[in-house]
């Protein structure tokens, strides 16, 4: 019995693996050779990804408009996400940020590997224009 449930469990591992990988290479723009997947990765449609050869991912998610390029040989944890552009509250209409959008790009050099439950931003952080901010908080444009 324990080795029908072993072998059970083998095959939908490899099953999820197989799968993953399919759904994987069918959201990237290119990849190179010995990409795959373990788990399910969800990419944005507006985000454009390529990645290198050798590369392993374990559940990842990507979001927002931009770009990412994955080198060679990278490995990843599980419960990643990368983050594609911002709202630009620079140059909104509305606090805290009216409809202007800034793409972002990421770039994960080779020989990377990125551990479990990590953010990636592709965004600068800074503080926003107070001038500007207090414009439009005294025009009341939330």
């Amino acid at each position: 019995m324990k080795r029908i449930i072993v072998f059970c469990v083998d095959k939908f591992r490899r099953l999820k693996h197989y799968v993953s990988t399919f759904i994987l290479k069918h959201q990237l723009v290119a990849y190179g050779d010995h990409v795959g997947a373990a788990r399910y990765i969800k990419i944005s449609r507006q985000a454009k990804v390529s990645v290198g050869h050798n590369c392993g991912f374990n559940g990842m998610v990507i979001s927002g408009f931009g770009s990412v390029k994955i080198g060679n040989y990278f490995h990843s944890g599980t419960n990643i996400l990368i983050m594609l552009g911002s709202h630009d509250y620079e140059y909104g209409d509305k606090i805290p940020y009216g409809i202007h959008y800034k793409p972002k790009n990421v770039v994960i050099d080779d020989f990377v590997w990125i551990g479990s439950n990590v953010i990636i931003s592709g965004k600068i952080i800074k503080y926003r224009d107070i001038e500007q901010f207090n414009r439009l908080k005294a025009k009341g444009r939330f």
